[in-house]
Protein backbone atom coordinates (compact mmCIF):
# COMPACT_ATOMS: atom_id res chain seq x y z
CA UNK A 1 0.00 0.00 0.00
CA UNK A 2 1.57 3.43 -0.95
CA UNK A 3 1.44 5.72 1.58
CA UNK A 4 -1.29 8.49 0.51
CA UNK A 5 -3.85 5.57 0.42
CA UNK A 6 -2.85 4.12 3.96
CA UNK A 7 -3.14 7.47 5.11
CA UNK A 8 -6.71 8.44 3.30
CA UNK A 9 -7.31 4.40 4.89
CA UNK A 10 -7.00 6.16 8.20
CA UNK A 11 -8.62 9.20 7.83
CA UNK A 12 -11.70 7.04 6.69
CA UNK A 13 -10.76 4.68 9.92
CA UNK A 14 -11.52 7.94 12.23
CA UNK A 15 -14.59 9.05 10.58
CA UNK A 16 -15.52 5.82 11.27
CA UNK A 17 -15.06 4.88 14.58
CA UNK A 18 -17.52 6.03 17.18
CA UNK A 19 -15.45 5.59 20.21
CA UNK A 20 -12.24 6.79 22.12
CA UNK A 21 -10.87 2.82 21.75
CA UNK A 22 -11.63 2.19 18.34
CA UNK A 23 -10.18 6.13 17.28
CA UNK A 24 -7.22 4.74 19.21
CA UNK A 25 -6.98 0.97 17.38
CA UNK A 26 -7.39 3.41 14.07
CA UNK A 27 -4.17 5.02 14.94
CA UNK A 28 -2.27 2.08 16.07
CA UNK A 29 -3.35 -0.23 13.11
CA UNK A 30 -2.15 2.12 10.32
CA UNK A 31 0.64 2.76 12.13
CA UNK A 32 1.50 -0.68 11.97
CA UNK A 33 0.59 -0.84 8.09
CA UNK A 34 2.34 2.35 6.96
CA UNK A 35 5.87 0.95 8.82
CA UNK A 36 5.60 -1.90 7.65
CA UNK A 37 6.18 -3.28 11.04
CA UNK A 38 4.00 -5.75 13.57
CA UNK A 39 4.42 -4.17 17.02
CA UNK A 40 3.47 -0.80 17.54
CA UNK A 41 1.46 0.56 20.81
CA UNK A 42 -0.15 3.95 22.34
CA UNK A 43 0.63 5.00 25.55
CA UNK A 44 -1.41 7.48 27.21
CA UNK A 45 -0.77 9.40 30.65
CA UNK A 46 -3.21 8.28 33.20
CA UNK A 47 -5.49 11.03 35.24
CA UNK A 48 -2.29 11.96 38.11
CA UNK A 49 -0.14 12.51 34.15
CA UNK A 50 1.99 10.52 36.38
CA UNK A 51 2.60 7.09 34.62
CA UNK A 52 1.83 5.89 30.97
CA UNK A 53 -0.64 3.24 30.37
CA UNK A 54 -1.08 1.12 27.04
CA UNK A 55 -4.39 2.34 25.67
CA UNK A 56 -3.98 0.55 22.62
CA UNK A 57 -1.67 -2.49 20.82
CA UNK A 58 -1.65 -3.82 16.94
CA UNK A 59 0.41 -6.75 16.40
CA UNK A 60 2.18 -9.33 19.15
CA UNK A 61 3.03 -8.50 23.02
CA UNK A 62 6.22 -7.65 24.46
CA UNK A 63 5.42 -8.15 27.74
CA UNK A 64 3.16 -11.09 28.97
CA UNK A 65 1.16 -8.44 30.57
CA UNK A 66 0.60 -4.32 30.39
CA UNK A 67 3.34 -3.02 32.12
CA UNK A 68 3.47 0.81 32.79
CA UNK A 69 6.31 3.55 32.50
CA UNK A 70 6.39 6.73 34.98
CA UNK A 71 7.46 9.86 33.36
CA UNK A 72 11.30 9.98 32.47
CA UNK A 73 11.79 5.66 33.16
CA UNK A 74 12.45 4.04 29.98
CA UNK A 75 12.47 5.19 26.33
CA UNK A 76 8.30 5.68 26.48
CA UNK A 77 9.02 7.44 29.39
CA UNK A 78 11.71 9.72 27.95
CA UNK A 79 9.77 10.72 24.59
CA UNK A 80 6.96 11.90 27.06
CA UNK A 81 9.01 13.62 29.82
CA UNK A 82 10.99 15.48 26.43
CA UNK A 83 8.43 16.22 24.00
CA UNK A 84 11.08 14.40 21.61
CA UNK A 85 11.06 11.43 19.44
CA UNK A 86 13.41 8.85 19.73
CA UNK A 87 14.64 6.42 16.96
CA UNK A 88 17.65 4.05 18.16
CA UNK A 89 18.76 1.10 15.83
CA UNK A 90 20.12 -0.78 18.80
CA UNK A 91 17.34 -0.13 21.63
CA UNK A 92 18.19 -2.36 24.26
CA UNK A 93 21.91 -1.05 24.67
CA UNK A 94 20.69 2.63 25.01
CA UNK A 95 21.49 3.70 28.70
CA UNK A 96 17.63 4.75 28.99
CA UNK A 97 16.28 1.20 28.21
CA UNK A 98 14.38 -0.07 31.06
CA UNK A 99 13.82 -3.82 30.92
CA UNK A 100 10.28 -4.95 32.28
CA UNK A 101 9.35 -7.96 33.96
CA UNK A 102 7.23 -10.46 32.17
CA UNK A 103 9.74 -8.96 28.60
CA UNK A 104 9.23 -12.14 26.41
CA UNK A 105 10.50 -10.40 23.07
CA UNK A 106 13.82 -8.89 21.93
CA UNK A 107 13.52 -5.14 21.22
CA UNK A 108 16.30 -4.16 18.95
CA UNK A 109 14.76 -1.21 16.83
CA UNK A 110 12.71 1.27 18.68
CA UNK A 111 10.66 4.21 17.25
CA UNK A 112 8.92 6.32 19.45
CA UNK A 113 7.02 10.01 18.73
CA UNK A 114 5.30 11.86 21.72
CA UNK A 115 1.29 12.69 20.73
CA UNK A 116 0.45 16.12 22.31
CA UNK A 117 -2.82 18.07 22.94
CA UNK A 118 -2.64 22.06 24.23
CA UNK A 119 -1.67 21.25 27.14
CA UNK A 120 1.54 19.30 26.69
CA UNK A 121 2.71 15.74 26.14
CA UNK A 122 0.13 13.47 26.65
CA UNK A 123 0.95 9.95 25.70
CA UNK A 124 3.68 8.31 22.96
CA UNK A 125 3.26 6.59 20.02
CA UNK A 126 6.09 3.80 19.76
CA UNK A 127 7.16 0.67 17.14
CA UNK A 128 9.78 -2.40 18.13
CA UNK A 129 11.65 -4.19 15.95
CA UNK A 130 13.40 -7.45 17.07
CA UNK A 131 15.91 -6.71 13.77
CA UNK A 132 18.30 -3.84 14.40
CA UNK A 133 18.01 -0.76 11.91
CA UNK A 134 14.57 -1.12 10.98
CA UNK A 135 13.70 2.47 10.71
CA UNK A 136 14.68 5.70 9.45
CA UNK A 137 14.34 9.00 9.18
CA UNK A 138 11.59 9.00 6.38
CA UNK A 139 9.62 6.11 8.83
CA UNK A 140 10.17 8.86 11.86
CA UNK A 141 8.64 11.77 9.77
CA UNK A 142 5.86 9.17 9.19
CA UNK A 143 4.84 8.40 12.75
CA UNK A 144 4.92 12.03 13.26
CA UNK A 145 2.63 12.83 10.13
CA UNK A 146 -0.37 9.75 11.33
CA UNK A 147 -0.30 11.45 15.19
CA UNK A 148 -0.37 15.08 13.69
CA UNK A 149 -3.49 13.99 11.53
CA UNK A 150 -4.73 11.67 14.46
CA UNK A 151 -4.58 14.59 17.61
CA UNK A 152 -7.36 16.21 16.55
CA UNK A 153 -9.76 12.80 16.52
CA UNK A 154 -7.62 11.79 19.36
CA UNK A 155 -8.75 14.80 21.78
CA UNK A 156 -12.48 14.87 19.90
CA UNK A 157 -12.77 11.50 21.24
CA UNK A 158 -11.28 11.86 24.38
CA UNK A 159 -13.72 14.80 25.18
CA UNK A 160 -16.74 13.04 24.33
CA UNK A 161 -15.69 10.22 26.54
CA UNK A 162 -14.69 12.92 29.13
CA UNK A 163 -18.60 14.39 29.09
CA UNK A 164 -19.70 10.55 30.17
CA UNK A 165 -17.57 10.23 33.21
CA UNK A 166 -17.93 11.07 36.88
CA UNK A 167 -15.12 13.28 37.34
CA UNK A 168 -14.51 12.41 40.85
CA UNK A 169 -14.29 8.43 40.39
CA UNK A 170 -13.71 8.26 36.55
CA UNK A 171 -16.28 5.67 36.49
CA UNK A 172 -19.39 6.42 33.77
CA UNK A 173 -21.55 8.70 34.87
CA UNK A 174 -25.87 8.58 34.16
CA UNK A 175 -25.15 10.02 30.60
CA UNK A 176 -22.24 7.52 30.12
CA UNK A 177 -24.85 4.54 31.04
CA UNK A 178 -27.41 6.06 29.15
CA UNK A 179 -24.65 5.37 26.17
CA UNK A 180 -22.84 2.17 27.07
CA UNK A 181 -26.67 0.41 28.19
CA UNK A 182 -29.44 2.45 26.03
CA UNK A 183 -31.98 -1.02 25.74
CA UNK A 184 -31.94 -4.50 26.45
CA UNK A 185 -29.02 -6.39 25.60
CA UNK A 186 -28.64 -9.30 23.61
CA UNK A 187 -27.16 -11.71 26.34
CA UNK A 188 -28.95 -10.44 29.59
CA UNK A 189 -26.64 -8.76 31.81
CA UNK A 190 -26.06 -9.45 35.65
CA UNK A 191 -26.14 -5.87 37.48
CA UNK A 192 -24.62 -5.11 41.20
CA UNK A 193 -26.03 -1.80 42.90
CA UNK A 194 -24.13 -1.12 46.11
CA UNK A 195 -24.36 1.37 48.14
CA UNK A 196 -21.86 2.61 50.70
CA UNK A 197 -23.00 2.35 55.02
CA UNK A 198 -23.11 5.01 56.43
CA UNK A 199 -21.92 7.37 54.32
CA UNK A 200 -23.25 10.74 55.18
CA UNK A 201 -21.56 9.50 59.04
CA UNK A 202 -18.16 9.63 57.19
CA UNK A 203 -18.64 12.67 55.59
CA UNK A 204 -20.12 14.61 58.80
CA UNK A 205 -17.58 13.05 61.02
CA UNK A 206 -13.80 12.73 58.93
CA UNK A 207 -15.10 15.99 56.32
CA UNK A 208 -15.99 15.55 52.84
CA UNK A 209 -12.77 15.40 51.45
CA UNK A 210 -12.23 11.95 53.02
CA UNK A 211 -15.55 11.03 51.94
CA UNK A 212 -14.25 11.70 47.97
CA UNK A 213 -11.16 9.49 48.75
CA UNK A 214 -13.40 7.25 50.04
CA UNK A 215 -15.73 7.15 47.18
CA UNK A 216 -12.25 6.63 44.53
CA UNK A 217 -10.97 3.89 46.39
CA UNK A 218 -14.74 1.98 46.12
CA UNK A 219 -14.33 2.80 42.46
CA UNK A 220 -10.85 1.79 41.83
CA UNK A 221 -12.31 -1.50 43.86
CA UNK A 222 -14.86 -2.02 41.33
CA UNK A 223 -12.62 -1.22 38.21
CA UNK A 224 -10.30 -3.32 39.05
CA UNK A 225 -13.18 -6.35 39.65
CA UNK A 226 -14.87 -5.45 36.65
CA UNK A 227 -13.97 -7.25 33.32
CA UNK A 228 -12.87 -6.07 29.63
CA UNK A 229 -16.58 -5.05 28.11
CA UNK A 230 -18.42 -4.52 32.08
CA UNK A 231 -19.51 -1.30 33.28
CA UNK A 232 -18.82 0.87 36.55
CA UNK A 233 -21.17 3.67 37.20
CA UNK A 234 -21.90 6.34 39.38
CA UNK A 235 -25.21 6.21 40.12
CA UNK A 236 -25.16 9.33 42.66
CA UNK A 237 -23.79 9.94 45.85
CA UNK A 238 -22.18 6.93 47.40
CA UNK A 239 -24.72 4.36 45.37
CA UNK A 240 -22.61 2.40 42.46
CA UNK A 241 -23.73 -0.12 39.46
CA UNK A 242 -21.89 -2.84 37.89
CA UNK A 243 -22.73 -4.45 34.91
CA UNK A 244 -21.61 -7.70 34.04
CA UNK A 245 -22.09 -8.70 30.77
CA UNK A 246 -22.17 -12.30 29.89
CA UNK A 247 -22.97 -13.27 33.77
CA UNK A 248 -25.50 -15.46 35.74
CA UNK A 249 -26.69 -14.41 38.67
CA UNK A 250 -24.57 -16.86 40.71
CA UNK A 251 -21.18 -15.46 39.07
CA UNK A 252 -22.82 -11.89 39.87
CA UNK A 253 -22.88 -13.03 43.71
CA UNK A 254 -19.47 -13.92 43.76
CA UNK A 255 -17.95 -10.60 42.40
CA UNK A 256 -20.69 -8.93 44.97
CA UNK A 257 -19.54 -10.67 47.72
CA UNK A 258 -15.75 -10.34 46.36
CA UNK A 259 -16.64 -6.54 46.01
CA UNK A 260 -17.97 -5.98 49.70
CA UNK A 261 -15.12 -8.11 51.25
CA UNK A 262 -12.41 -5.92 49.49
CA UNK A 263 -14.23 -3.09 50.28
CA UNK A 264 -14.26 -3.60 53.67
CA UNK A 265 -10.67 -3.96 54.48
CA UNK A 266 -9.76 -0.75 52.31
CA UNK A 267 -7.26 1.42 54.44
CA UNK A 268 -8.53 4.91 54.05
CA UNK A 269 -7.78 7.39 56.85
CA UNK A 270 -8.72 10.90 57.39
CA UNK A 271 -6.40 13.38 57.65
CA UNK A 272 -5.39 13.00 61.43
CA UNK A 273 -4.52 9.08 60.49
CA UNK A 274 -7.62 7.73 61.86
CA UNK A 275 -8.91 4.79 60.02
CA UNK A 276 -12.31 5.25 58.40
CA UNK A 277 -14.43 2.07 58.58
CA UNK A 278 -15.91 1.44 55.33
CA UNK A 279 -18.62 -1.04 54.06
CA UNK A 280 -21.12 -1.87 51.44
CA UNK A 281 -24.27 -3.39 50.54
CA UNK A 282 -25.49 -4.91 47.68
CA UNK A 283 -28.53 -6.00 45.51
CA UNK A 284 -28.02 -8.37 42.48
CA UNK A 285 -30.41 -9.14 40.13
CA UNK A 286 -30.31 -10.87 36.34
CA UNK A 287 -32.20 -8.97 33.77
CA UNK A 288 -35.43 -10.45 32.48
CA UNK A 289 -36.08 -11.51 28.78
CA UNK A 290 -37.50 -7.82 27.25
CA UNK A 291 -37.18 -6.29 30.58
CA UNK A 292 -36.41 -2.75 30.22
CA UNK A 293 -33.08 -1.54 31.79
CA UNK A 294 -35.24 0.77 34.63
CA UNK A 295 -37.19 -2.30 35.76
CA UNK A 296 -33.61 -4.49 36.29
CA UNK A 297 -32.15 -1.49 37.93
CA UNK A 298 -35.13 -1.02 40.29
CA UNK A 299 -34.82 -4.68 41.36
CA UNK A 300 -30.94 -4.37 42.29
CA UNK A 301 -32.23 -1.46 44.63
CA UNK A 302 -34.66 -3.25 46.17
CA UNK A 303 -32.57 -6.45 46.76
CA UNK A 304 -30.14 -3.73 47.99
CA UNK A 305 -32.24 -2.00 50.74
CA UNK A 306 -32.97 -5.97 51.83
CA UNK A 307 -29.10 -6.23 52.45
CA UNK A 308 -29.86 -2.77 54.79
CA UNK A 309 -32.83 -4.12 56.52
CA UNK A 310 -30.28 -7.03 57.14
CA UNK A 311 -27.54 -5.22 58.61
CA UNK A 312 -25.62 -3.58 56.33
CA UNK A 313 -22.26 -5.10 54.71
CA UNK A 314 -23.99 -7.95 53.13
CA UNK A 315 -25.36 -9.27 49.78
CA UNK A 316 -28.95 -9.59 48.62
CA UNK A 317 -30.27 -11.54 45.72
CA UNK A 318 -33.28 -10.25 44.04
CA UNK A 319 -36.55 -11.76 44.88
CA UNK A 320 -37.93 -12.59 41.31
CA UNK A 321 -35.02 -14.90 40.72
CA UNK A 322 -35.71 -18.17 39.40
CA UNK A 323 -34.55 -20.69 42.51
CA UNK A 324 -32.09 -22.26 40.31
CA UNK A 325 -31.14 -19.14 38.95
CA UNK A 326 -29.74 -18.82 42.63
CA UNK A 327 -27.80 -21.66 42.52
Amino acid sequence: MDKVTGLLALVDSLRRATSLEETLHAVTDATSILLETERVTLRLLDESRARLLVAARSGRRIHETDVSFSIGEGLSGWVVQHGLPIRLDRAELDPRFVVKPGQTAAIASYLGVPLLDGGGTIGVLSAADEAPARFSTAQEDLARLILGICEPWLQGARLRRLALLDPLTATLNRRGFDAAFPRPLDVPPCVLLLDLDRFKAINDLHGHAVGDRVLKAVAAVLAGIARQGDDVVRLGGEEFLLVLRHASLHAGVRVAERARAVIETLDVTDDAGHPVRITASVGVAVQHPGETRDALVARADAAMYRAKARGRNCVEVDEDAAPTARL
